[in-house]
This record gives C-alpha cells, sequence and structure tokens, in this order.
C-alpha cells in the first residue's frame, strides 16, 4: 500500500483531514495500527477534558460559584452558569457537525463527464459553496452542460452506504 492509500484509508477510517492522517502516520513511522492507537489515545485525552469541564459546569451550577470564591445569589448563578455551559456544547457540537460535514464533503466529488473524459472534478464542499455563493450561475451552465452532452455523478467512499443512499 502506498503511503496516499495508506493516509487516505486513515483519513476515512478516524474521520479527519489528510494533512492530519499525514502527520500522524508521519510520526508514527508509516504504521497504521501505531497512527490509528495514537489517534485513539488523543481522542479519549479530549473527551475526559471535555467531561471535566462538563462536570465542573455542573458542579459550578450545582453549588452556585461563579468562579469566584464566595458564592453569590445561588438561582441567579445556576442560570447563567448553565445557560454558558449549554451554549458552550451547543457551539462545540455545532463545530463538530459542521467538521463532519466539510470532511464528507472533502471526500467525496462531483464528476463533469463529456464522453469518455471527466472534465472537471470538484469537491463536493466546493459545489456546495458554488450553489449557495453563485446560485444563478452555476444553475445555468449546468443545464447548458447537458445541452453539450455533459454528464453528472458523484463518486466517493462514503456514497456506498446506506444512510447516504437514503438521503
Amino acid at each position: 500500500m502506498t503511503q496516499y492509500e495508506m493516509t487516505e484509508n486513515l483519513s476515512g477510517k478516524m474521520n479527519i483531514t489528510l494533512e492530519e492522517a499525514k502527520s500522524v502516520l508521519e510520526a508514527s513511522d508509516w504504521n497504521m495500527l501505531t497512527a490509528t492507537h495514537h489517534l485513539d489515545q488523543e481522542r479519549f485525552r479530549r473527551m475526559q477534558a471535555l467531561n471535566e469541564v462538563a462536570s465542573s459546569c455542573e458542579a459550578a451550577v450545582a453549588d452556585g460559584t461563579a468562579g469566584n470564591e464566595q458564592p453569590v445569589n445561588a438561582e441567579e448563578t445556576k442560570g447563567v452558569e448553565a445557560e454558558k455551559c449549554s451554549r458552550s456544547k451547543a457551539v462545540r457540537n455545532l463545530g463538530e457537525h459542521i467538521s463532519r460535514l466539510v470532511a464528507f464533503g472533502n471526500r467525496n466529488r462531483l464528476v463533469v463527464r463529456r464522453g469518455d473524459a471527466a472534465v472537471v472534478e470538484l469537491p463536493v464542499t466546493v459545489l456546495a459553496l458554488l450553489l449557495i455563493g453563485a446560485f444563478w450561475a452555476c444553475a445555468p451552465l449546468f443545464v447548458i452542460g447537458l445541452f453539450a452532452g455533459c454528464r453528472y455523478s458523484f463518486k466517493g467512499q462514503d456514497l456506498g452506504r446506506e444512510g447516504v443512499i437514503n438521503a
């Protein structure tokens, strides 16, 4: 297996970028098992840190301290701390979902073919950004491409999954 294939494989398995996968593989001397183990340990450490933050947020809400040495009005503090914790969790979850969505879009591609030759191959993320930012320029180009004999298809490692097919 080539180094590029190993990088793509690790990136797909661990849901990380190709750059991250390459750096981890280089650090582990291109050993997939060691790289996977290292990423699992790092993910476990992150989860422990997040759990500690969440438990400290819950403890602060429960005892009415707002990071001060002295407790203040317990009801006000509980509300403020609970709101801060829920906001930080919501932002963290949103960031994780956007990260997964971008990684999914980068692993899969739109292929424009004319005859047997591929004319353009774009990551789905770029396609989505083009459609959001320049819809009125892109939509007519796609229709004109159909009349010009272009065929559109998607390819990628995630397209055979049942969840993607159902969507």
